[in-house]
């Protein structure tokens, strides 16, 4: 687990009203859930070293998708909510970073399609948890302590838990796109708007904090973070990432 994370940790379930315990709860359960030891394997292989994509559904996605299209070669993590978006559009993911609350279908398609999917347990996904079982190549995340085969990586939403993600298994370069993080919530958002734009806050601030301590070189199409630098689509083969494959 990253050395400072409780203390995020304590920040988010302060400001959003979070019962650890249940967080706990669930890390348990999903661990039970999962058949198997986890993807960590291909996950190293398709990130370490690599430029890659950090993909949110927001609605700067839509001047991202050109650049998605030109870079096969750069893996694209993608938040669940872009799942769905990027797969009408004609592009898989590589992996997907999930909490189940976005389309089950969806998510059963691109498994099918070799898809890695990091699935993500707390409090409030129980009832969902489940559904992990049926993956074929899935990682079990939790923001407790980490228990059996779920890991904590940090991140709180799935778009910054993607970041966090890439980060952890030595991306060279993270590029962000679609993440919107100062609003408008998007249109294939599930949740309420007051509360999405709370915690896109909240993900910003933990991008933020990911910047001062990452070896990734980091790189946002959208929204302005400290630490990330701005580059436009057609920008991204020039700055993004020393090793391509």
């Amino acid at each position: 687990m990253i050395y400072g994370w409780d203390r995020q940790y304590g920040r988010i379930v302060q400001e959003f009203g979070y019962d650890p315990a249940r967080d706990a709860v669930a890390a348990a359960l999903l661990d039970s859930v999962l058949d198997g030891p986890p993807a960590i394997p291909a996950l190293r292989e398709a990130i370490s070293g690599r430029a890659v994509f950090c993909v949110g559904a927001g609605p700067s996605l839509e001047r991202s998708l050109q650049a998605l299209r030109d870079h096969p070669e750069m893996p694209r993590i993608a938040a669940d909510s872009a799942a769905l978006p990027l797969l009408r559009r004609g592009i898989i993911p590589d992996v997907v970073v999930t909490d189940l609350d976005g389309d089950a279908d969806t998510l059963s398609d691109l498994d099918d399609r070799g898809t890695i999917l990091v699935v993500h347990a707390h409090g409030d996904n129980m009832d969902r948890l489940h559904l992990a079982g049926r993956f074929s190549r899935c990682v079990g995340t939790a923001q407790t302590e980490p228990v059996g085969n779920v890991a904590n990586f940090g991140g709180f939403t799935d778009g910054d838990r993607a970041a966090f993600l890439a980060s952890h298994f030595g991306a060279d370069s993270i590029v962000l796109c679609g993440m919107d993080l100062g609003g408008p919530v998007s249109e294939w958002s599930t949740a309420d708007p007051d509360t999405k734009l709370r915690k896109l806050g909240a993900a910003a601030r933990l991008l933020e904090w990911l910047a001062t301590f990452t070896g990734s070189r980091l790189y946002t199409m959208s929204y302005p973070l400290r630490g990330f630098e701005r580059v436009a689509p057609g920008e991204v083969r020039a700055v993004a990432g020393s090793r391509w494959p």
